[in-house]
């Protein structure tokens, strides 16, 4: 989805500047929803909910839909959902970018572990006593952090996967079955 740029008037602030109406689109950053719905949700009589969705759908922030039925369903323009969550794809981004770091760190560590020289028998000191000890077998820390970047990795990107099911979920219309999209 590409970004929205959203023009700031005079008008959009006085929109945006009723705490009821922040309110609805937060509501309905959830799902979309009836104005009975809302009004049951936020507690406020269906005539006020009628009145700030007008304001926020001459704003451009809501859409209203049939959906085959005699109800109606507000839900949020892109510019709405712009306004409640600036640029959500770049978290998504970023999650999925650290994830797939963290797992090709974890299998440089495992590769850089099973492919290590291991010596049977122990290397004879230098004469002199001098120079770098050689270590008789592969260390341990690479294979416990290869193992531990691979989980990381794996978990960091499990949860980006979940994040962008969510968001994709919440941003498609319902089925044309007449089901509702949660």
């Amino acid at each position: 989805m590409e970004p929205v740029d959203i023009v700031l008037t005079k008008d959009t602030f006085e929109v945006l500047a009723s705490e009821t109406r922040l309110d609805i689109l937060k509501t309905l950053s959830t799902r979309r929803m009836t104005v009975t719905e809302l009004a049951d949700s936020l507690n406020i009589a269906k005539s006020t909910v009628h009145h700030h969705l007008q304001r926020l759908a001459g704003s451009g922030f809501v859409a209203a839909g049939e959906d085959g039925h005699a109800w109606v369903y507000y839900a949020l323009t892109p510019e709405g959902r712009a306004l409640l969550q600036p640029h959500g794809g770049a978290r998504i981004r970023i999650l999925l970018a650290a994830g797939l770091a963290s797992l090709a760190g974890g299998v440089c560590a495992l590769a850089a572990f099973l492919t290590a020289l291991v010596r049977e028998e122990p290397v004879p000191p230098l004469a002199g006593g001098g120079g770098i000890p050689v270590p008789e077998g592969a260390p341990v820390e690479l294979l416990i952090a290869g193992i531990a970047l691979m989980v990381i990795g794996g978990a960091l990107v499990a949860y980006a996967y979940v994040r962008w099911r969510k968001r994709r979920a919440a941003t498609q219309s319902p089925d044309p079955a007449g089901g509702e999209a949660t």
